[in-house]
Formats: C-alpha cells, sequence, structure tokens
C-alpha cells in the first residue's frame, strides 16, 4: 500500500470520521424509534425493512442513512490509492460509528430476542435448548419469543446465550446489550487479527482493516442487530491465522469451532482439512482430527444425546425466502398448477434441494481440488460461500455476507473483493422495498422479484466474473498477485 500521498477529497480523516458517525448516529435514532415502544411494552418489535407493521417514514429514513454510509465507505475505497487511512487514523475514525451502532437498539430482527430466549431455556429452566422450545416454557418473557423451534446453533453459543439469558430475568434491555457488548468485542477481535495476519506478510495492513471493520453491513448485521456471526468469522480467521503460524492441528479445531456456531462454517472445516492434506501436514491433521473427534464426542455425551437434538442445528424447516430459489420453486409450483400437474410444495421443495446440493457438492469439490496455497484457501472459501449464498441457500438474510467480508479483506483477487463490497451493499436492498410493496400492493409479485433481483444479481455477475479471471489465471499458469499489491489487476 502506498504512503504519505495527499489527502483524498474527503478531507482529513477526522472530518469523513464525522460524516460516517453523522450517519451512524442517524442510523441509531431511526433504530431506537422502532424498537423502544414495543420493547418497553413488553412484546418484539417487528422487524424494520420486513413487516407491514414498520412505518414507511422510518423505512425510508433507513435507507437512506444505509446509502449515505455505503457513499462515504466506497469513495473512501475508490480514492484509496490517493490517501490511504493509516491503522492509527482508521481506530480514530470507527470509534464513534462503532459506539452508535453498539447503542442502536436492534431493528431489523429479532434474532437477539430469540438468543436470550434459548439462553433462558437452559439458564433459568435448567432444561437442553436442543430437546425443547420455548413454547413449553409459559412466563414473562414469552410475547418476545417469536420461534417455536430448538435451538438452531451450536454449542458454542450456549455460554453466551446462557449468560444473557440470565441477565434477562431482571432486563430485557440489559440482556439485548450484554449480547452487543459481547459481539462488539468480537468484531474489535476480528479486526485485531485482520491487521495480524497482513502484517504478518509484510503488508500495511490498513486497507484490510478498512474494508472490514468500517464495513456498514458489518457494523449494522454484527453490532446494531447483534447477529452471532461475528463468532463464526473469529474462529475462521483463528484458523487462518493458526495455519500462517504453522499451528495446523489447532487451526483444524479451531475451524471446528466456526462449524459449532453456525452449521456453514463446516465448509470451513471442510477446507481447512483439505488444505492440510494438499499440504501433506500430517502430523497436524492427526493432532487436530483427535482434538476434533473428542470434542464432538464430549458434546454428543452432553448436549446430543438423541438424533433430534442433533438435527436441531440444521434447522431444516421447509420453506423458503428471499433467494433465488424462492423464485424458482415459488414459479415451478404455480406452472404445474397452470397445467394440471400439480405438485405439493414440499416435493417441488424437496426436489429443488437435492439437484441443487448436488451440484453445489460438485463445485466445492472441484474448488478443493485447486487448493495449493493459503492464499488460495482464502480465495477458494470465498467461492464456496458466495455459491451456498447466491447458487444454493433457500433462504437468505443480509447478515449471512458478513460472512464474506473478511475474506474480501484477505483475498488477493480484486474482481472477488469488489463482488463481494457489492454484494455487502445490495443484500440492503431486501430492507428498502417496504413489505407492502412486495405483499399487498398492485404488481406486488413484480416488486418482490425485483427486490431479489436487486439483492443478488449485480454481485452474481460480478462474482463470475471475478471467477472467471481467477480460473484464466490458473489455467494459464499466471501467479496470483503478492498481497498489498493487489489494487491493481495484473496484465493478461
Amino acid at each position: 500500500m502506498k504512503k504519505n500521498l495527499p489527502a483524498m477529497t474527503l478531507g482529513s480523516s477526522w472530518f469523513y470520521g464525522l460524516l460516517v458517525a453523522a450517519g451512524y448516529l442517524a442510523l441509531a435514532l431511526i433504530h431506537w424509534r422502532h424498537s423502544w415502544a414495543p420493547l418497553s411494552k413488553g412484546y418484539a418489535f417487528p422487524d424494520l425493512g420486513g413487516s407491514s407493521e414498520s412505518s414507511p417514514l422510518l423505512e425510508g429514513a433507513q435507507t437512506i442513512s444505509h446509502c449515505w454510509l455505503y457513499i462515504l465507505y466506497l469513495l473512501a475505497l475508490i480514492n484509496w490509492e490517493r490517501r490511504g487511512f493509516s491503522p492509527r487514523e482508521i481506530i480514530g475514525i470507527g470509534v464513534l460509528p462503532a459506539l452508535f451502532a453498539f447503542a442502536a437498539l436492534p431493528a431489523n430482527s429479532t434474532d437477539i430476542l430469540a438468543y436470550a430466549g434459548q439462553g433462558r431455556v437452559a439458564a433459568i429452566h435448567g432444561a437442553n435448548p436442543y430437546l425443547h422450545t420455548y413454547s413449553e416454557f409459559a412466563d414473562s418473557f414469552s410475547p418476545f419469543m417469536e420461534w417455536d423451534i430448538t435451538m438452531p446453533y451450536g454449542p458454542v453459543m450456549l455460554p453466551v446465550f446462557i449468560a444473557a439469558g440470565w441477565v434477562s430475568a431482571y432486563s430485557v434491555l440489559g440482556a439485548v446489550f450484554t449480547f452487543k457488548l459481547i459481539w462488539l468485542a468480537t468484531h474489535s477481535a476480528n479486526c485485531l487479527l485482520i491487521y495480524k495476519i497482513l502484517r504478518s506478510w509484510g503488508l500495511d495492513p490498513a486497507f484490510g482493516l478498512f474494508l472490514f471493520g468500517l464495513n456498514p453491513l458489518a457494523l449494522l448485521e454484527l453490532v446494531a442487530n447483534g447477529h452471532n456471526d461475528g463468532l463464526l468469522i473469529f474462529f475462521c480467521l483463528s484458523a487462518i491465522r493458526a495455519l500462517q503460524r504453522r499451528r495446523s492441528g489447532l487451526a483444524l479445531w479451531l475451524a471446528l469451532l466456526s462449524a459449532l456456531v453456525k452449521l456453514p462454517g463446516v465448509f470451513i472445516l471442510a477446507t481447512v482439512a483439505i488444505y492440510m492434506m494438499w499440504r501433506r501436514e500430517w502430523r497436524g491433521l492427526k493432532f487436530g482430527s483427535l482434538g476434533c473427534v473428542a470434542s464432538l464426542l464430549a458434546l454428543k455425551a452432553t448436549l446430543f444425546p438423541t438424533t433430534d437434538s442433533l438435527l436441531s442445528m440444521t434447522n431444516s424447516g421447509i420453506y423458503t425466502q428471499n433467494s433465488f430459489h424462492h423464485l424458482l420453486i415459488n414459479a415451478v409450483y404455480d406452472i404445474g398448477w397452470r397445467l394440471g400437474m400439480a405438485m405439493d410444495f414440499d416435493t417441488v421443495f424437496l426436489v429443488d434441494r437435492r439437484i441443487f446440493s448436488a451440484l453445489f457438492i460438485g463445485f466445492c469439490l472441484w474448488r478443493w481440488s485447486r487448493l495449493r496455497s493459503l492464499s488460495g484457501l482464502i480465495r477458494e472459501q470465498a467461492y464456496i460461500f458466495s455459491a451456498l449464498l447466491i447458487g444454493l441457500a433457500a433462504w437468505f438474510f443480509p447478515w449471512y455476507v458478513t460472512w464474506l467480508l473478511p475474506l474480501a479483506a484477505l483475498t488477493a483477487s480484486v474482481r472477488l473483493r469488489w463482488g463481494i463490497i457489492v454484494f455487502s451493499w445490495t443484500a440492503l436492498a431486501l430492507y428498502a422495498f417496504p413489505a407492502y410493496l412486495v405483499t399487498e400492493a398492485p404488481l406486488h409479485w413484480l416488486w418482490a422479484t425485483l427486490r431479489i433481483a436487486v439483492a443478488h444479481i449485480p454481485p452474481l455477475v460480478l462474482l463470475a466474473r471475478a471467477f472467471r479471471r481467477d480460473a484464466r489465471l490458473d489455467r494459464d499458469g499466471i501467479k496470483e498477485p503478492a498481497y498489498g499489491g493487489d489494487l491493481i489487476e495484473p496484465k493478461l
């Protein structure tokens, strides 16, 4: 990265920081205006940008705030060659935005309330959340619970859920901010890991640190809305850092922990294991596998005594939302009825899952066969997650894109990086269309289709172009560009 360059057009770092902070302050006020009244009256708030009960005025204000933050973010990235911030400047810029994101109430999702409820099952009611749903326990927290399922997250989450569940006995708001404090610390730890990984490659880590740490989607979903994906990211980055330090056995175990946060972490585990096999790191693979097996046996003996409790983590409901497959499955279902060849929805769904699961597994095997280096691991993991989110997922939510952001900060593939950055913006289109417009308005089906198309098609096009270019580099035997000098693509 270039240093000592002339100031960017946005002015000095403190002025840029104030502009960004103003956007997050506005977002925090919008979230409080939306969520506080329901919470103070003892029930869950509707999803802002996803419920007909939300105020169109607040939805519009939120969309304007998102656009403002992304314009500032993109201007900084585009002008980085002219004036990149130093790590110290990035920390200074990020303090107020992070604090405002922390201070904001969750608004776009009630998941954080469900986390507390599942923690209460264990902490207050003394039951196994992988075997019991909250409807079995009628108490004062029940109006906050919109889920009636067993716990769909891995056991790594349970201690955090239990801590917040215990706090919820005294204050629901206290439980919410217990989570948010832990997620803010996790986000900070992830930024530190990115800094250390890039520094260990002998590079200026400022660009990657800014790209991930101040990405508006990351601060919105991982801190403001309080989603738990930051821990999956933490164990993914920790595994990469362990591989970088040649501690491959530890890396494999850390990758397992990512799978024990959320099931998609299984692909991180598989990528790390296959990388170690290609590198012939048999000793690390042996000791890492022993640690993984011991951990899994301990969990089987304690939290997962039955098959149903183990399947709880798969969250395998037959439903679709916000994905290409939502459009495809419903289109096949409707066409079948019109042609007199009606199939029930469950059958269409299962056929879709079998076909596209097979295609996705084939894609993963192909990409794993290309693993030869740590930079290749980062790149292929990004493509596998992208294929999972756009090509396979039956349901999709904006916070899933945060899985890709640390990989964008570390990858040497310029086009892949920009595809992910664009995805982190277009995913927020799912909050920008009022619920009435996509459910009840005239031609609502058209608006619903447009909403999904805006979220997925631009990043799909950019990621496909990146994949094509990277495959051509591999085929022609052209060495990947070096980390740190990767803002300019190599000429072919």
